[in-house]
């Protein structure tokens, strides 16, 4: 089967699967995208992937025995991008998606990449909504997050075929959205992470891979860490992703706050050096206040990390197989959260079990590779429906 799949991505991952490319575009993570691409691939599929480099000019195209990369330019700031719904990206994947014969065309994320197929009219389609927009929109209310849910919802106007990464966004979706269509549950696939072979630290270091919004909850994380310290004062903090770099307006704020002892913030981090963060932590705490089905939850259980995470953060229970996989907590109260870190530290024996039982768990839930047959059926299902409706009925051939 030719399948298009269509969303961000980082292309210089598949070099091995393209011919004499030296030198690679910007990437735009889509930790999932490039998952489910490599599991089609190992399984025999030919896969055109669709997507979109920040800061390019022109349009990057790579090609291999199995694999077509086509990487359109992607604009770098948001208000432009917002302001016209995206539309120069759009138009631009949009053309690609025209020049592509896959033979079904799978859309990551309700928005443009979405958007741009319905716009190419691809089809078939299969779309997966990563996300719920009101629910983003009500814990980041600004302005690029309207435009963003307003493309949702045009989005969803056409969407017939809608899978969702977890039950409680499948939810989300009908009650927010207004979806009244089957929604399908495929989760997220475990994310390829080699990790280094380390010696343990001497001191406990604790791990969180987030954001600097306040959706993320990094604060209360530090003011936990805070009282963390005063039975561990040698544990450390390690803070990694988009606005959790040193000098950054959390980090003055933390200073501000006298809470930046034994904290550092690492910002963004390359594959390599996030696999090597993993490697050295202790443990894992993820403060954030609502998911769908968090990348970093999958990573942390796969590095066999004890975990600390919210009880009423959307779909992270469920990711947790509804504290298996690890301990639940108020993530809004300092003390709740201070005390799962601190039950973790103090009782490593169990604390190891339970990521223990993460691996057995998560192996038959999130394995690559019956994620990607999970979505084969849906390709097959999708595909066979539309050539059914293309047929033309008994009475049109009678008459």
């Amino acid at each position: 089967m030719h399948i298009a799949i269509v969303g961000p991505s980082n292309p210089s991952e598949f070099a091995a699967d393209l011919d004499s490319v030296t030198s690679f575009p910007a990437g735009m993570g889509g930790i999932p995208v490039n998952g489910l691409v490599r599991s089609l691939l190992d399984l025999g599929h030919r896969v055109s992937l669709i997507t979109a480099s920040p800061g390019a000019t022109t349009v990057w195209k790579a090609q291999g025995p199995m694999l077509t990369i086509v990487a359109v330019p992607f604009r770098v700031r948001a208000r432009n991008r917002a302001l016209d719904f995206f539309k120069v990206e759009r138009r631009a994947l949009a053309q690609a998606l025209r020049e592509c014969d896959a033979d079904v065309f799978h859309a990551h994320w309700t928005y443009e990449f979405t958007l741009a197929c319905i716009d190419a009219r691809a089809q078939p389609l299969l779309v997966t909504a990563h996300d719920a927009p009101f629910t983003i929109l009500r814990h980041m209310p600004d302005s690029y997050r309207v435009f963003r849910t307003l493309m949702a919802l045009r989005a969803r106007i056409s969407i017939k075929n809608l899978t969702a990464v977890a039950p409680y966004l499948a939810q989300r979706w009908e009650k927010e959205m207004w979806f009244r269509r089957h929604i399908t549950v495929i989760p997220n696939p475990i994310p390829q992470l080699v990790l280094p072979d380390l010696e343990a630290l001497g001191h406990p270091v604790i791990l969180d891979v987030a954001d600097g919004s306040a959706r993320k909850n990094v604060r209360v994380l530090l003011r936990a860490f805070e009282l963390v310290r005063v039975e561990f004062p040698l544990s450390e903090l390690r803070l990694v992703g988009n606005g959790l770099e040193a000098g950054g307006p959390l980090a003055v704020w933390a200073q501000g706050e006298n809470l930046g002892h034994g904290v550092a913030f690492l910002g963004s981090l390359d594959r390599t050096e996030v696999a090597r963060q993993y490697a050295e932590a202790t443990m894992f705490c993820h403060s954030s206040l609502e998911e769908a089905q968090p990348m970093c939850l999958l990573e942390a259980m796969s590095a066999k990390l004890p975990i600390v995470a919210g009880v009423r953060s959307g779909g992270v229970p469920w990711t947790l197989f509804e504290g298996e996989a690890g301990i639940l907590v108020d993530v809004s109260a300092v003390d709740a959260l201070s005390k799962g870190i601190l039950q973790t530290l103090t009782r490593p024996e169990d604390a190891a079990a339970r990521a223990d039982r993460a691996v057995t768990l998560m192996g038959a839930r999130y394995s690559p590779e019956i994620i990607a047959q999970q979505y084969l059926g849906e390709y097959a299902r999708i595909t066979q429906t539309a050539a059914a409706d293309s047929r033309p009925s008994q009475s049109t051939v009678a008459g």
